[in-house]
């Protein structure tokens, strides 16, 4: 029986486009200006950079490394930015009906969690951000296995759902947890997950 619904943020609740533009685009201009650079050279050094890192090296994720790093404020920039957050309603209204402690597990910062869910943050029981509150990047097995342990339930009697084929699905399955992968298709996602909800 599902005791918990949990959801991944960007690429799923929230349209991840906000956050790309951040580390696509913002980012880069920033690094241009601290060093005389062009953008484009910007670019590549930073996908290197990250290429580098890896994707579950908190830097691939942390936004207030590199503000402090290229010495600007994220959230200045954010507020101006012309691309703002966008929530999936169909699946933020469906989700609001159902009866479950509700949970969010993201790889992203608390800054990035509060400015694309506004008020909407008060439908969650819990907001996981793997940077802010395990220190660590990226969502991994023991990830998972730690926030069963803290909310007391066993993994089975979590569903997961997200867009990320080996953070919100393999390593939410090697933990023990139900998992339903975020496509375009919000409908079908939404008939998933009242299947599980039977069951």
């Amino acid at each position: 029986m599902i005791k918990i619904l949990s959801l991944d943020l960007q690429g799923t609740l929230s349209a991840s486009k906000f956050s790309d533009n951040y580390w696509l685009e913002i980012l880069p201009q920033k690094y241009s200006h601290q060093y005389k650079i062009s953008i484009e050279e910007a670019k590549n050094i930073l996908k290197e950079k990250f290429k580098e890192y890896g994707i579950y090296n908190i830097l691939y994720y942390d936004d207030k490394y590199w503000s402090n790093y290229l010495k600007f404020d994220t959230r200045e920039e954010l507020d101006k930015c012309n691309i703002k957050p966008e929530i999936d309603m169909e699946l933020y209204d469906f989700i609001s009906t159902i009866k479950l402690p509700k949970i969010i597990i993201s790889t992203t910062t608390n800054l990035f969690i509060e400015i694309e869910l506004k008020e909407k943050q008060k439908e969650f029981d819990k907001i996981y951000s793997c940077v802010d509150y395990f220190k660590t990047g990226g969502k991994t097995k023991q990830i998972y296995e730690k926030i069963c342990k803290e909310l007391k339930v066993k993994p089975n009697e979590i569903l997961h759902i997200g867009d990320n084929k080996i953070m919100d699905i393999e390593n939410a399955q090697k933990a023990g947890i139900n998992t339903i992968l975020f496509s375009n298709n919000t409908q079908e996602v939404i008939q998933k997950i009242k299947e599980y909800m039977k069951g």
